[in-house]
């Protein structure tokens, strides 16, 4: 059976290395395990809030050659985790506002996160922004027939840390100009991705034709008497801005 998801396997290409990485949620615990087995980490901690999937996870991660090095805990969100104890912490398939939620809720503010939002995608780059943090990285993947997005957000004051020649934070990423330095609020970058946009990858054309059909979908469904609401016509405006960035 394929451990590793094609949307994990996105994922995995943004981790720094670090000495200790937490993967928040879990699951099953595959991406600790490859946390450890392809060096991104030397230590992995496997956090899940619910005890039949951290079972799953102990399971697993009994049954691989890294069983030391990973360790599981049941817990709420980065609570399983003490101060001082990881670098850097991996949170996948929640939404953004809940992911928000967990890193505000602490113990502390990491050094990076990799975050991989079910929604809520720019309330929660916004949020890592406003907290002092540099989006670096960002990957859109296709998985089972959906689009997901990822990205990188690393501490400001950090990043060289975590430069490496063949990772995800090299020094030419660094020396470019970051596209959310004073962005607006309001611009659809930080739902669509500034970086994606700036590199318009393979999957480029589809994820915004998908942004825009979900818009026009919605817009279509709205009666009447809606036509001239304020949802609407940000819903329009919305999809004016997406149009002019395909």
């Amino acid at each position: 059976m394929k451990k590793m998801t094609d949307r994990l396997e996105a994922v995995f290409t943004l981790i720094p290395r670090a000495e200790t990485i937490a993967d928040i949620g879990t699951d099953h615990g595959y991406l600790a395990v490859e946390l450890v087995a392809r060096g991104r980490a030397k230590k992995a901690i496997a956090g899940d809030v619910n005890k039949g999937p951290l079972a799953s996870a102990k399971a697993y991660v009994a049954s691989t050659e890294v069983a030391e090095d990973v360790d599981c805990r049941l817990g709420d969100g980065l609570q399983v985790v003490k101060t001082g104890e990881p670098e850097g912490a991996v949170i996948c398939g929640m939404g953004g506002f809940l992911m928000r939620d967990i890193i505000e809720a602490g113990p502390e503010m990491l050094d990076f996160y990799v975050l991989q939002p079910q929604n809520g995608q720019a309330e929660l780059r916004q949020y890592m922004v406003a907290k002092g943090y540099r989006i670096v990285r960002e990957v859109i993947m296709a998985d089972m027939g959906k689009l997901y997005q990822a990205f990188l957000a690393v501490k400001k004051g950090r990043e060289a840390a975590y430069v490496t020649a063949d990772g995800p934070v090299t020094q030419a990423v660094l020396d470019a100009k970051d596209p959310y330095e004073n962005l607006s609020d309001a611009s659809m970058l930080w739902t669509v991705g500034a970086l994606v946009q700036c590199e318009k990858p393979a999957l480029w054309e589809e994820h915004m034709h998908h942004l825009i059909h979900m818009r026009e979908a919605a817009l279509e469904g709205m009666t009447e008497t809606l036509a001239h609401t304020d949802k609407y016509q940000v819903l329009a405006a919305e999809i004016n801005e997406l149009k002019e960035l395909v």
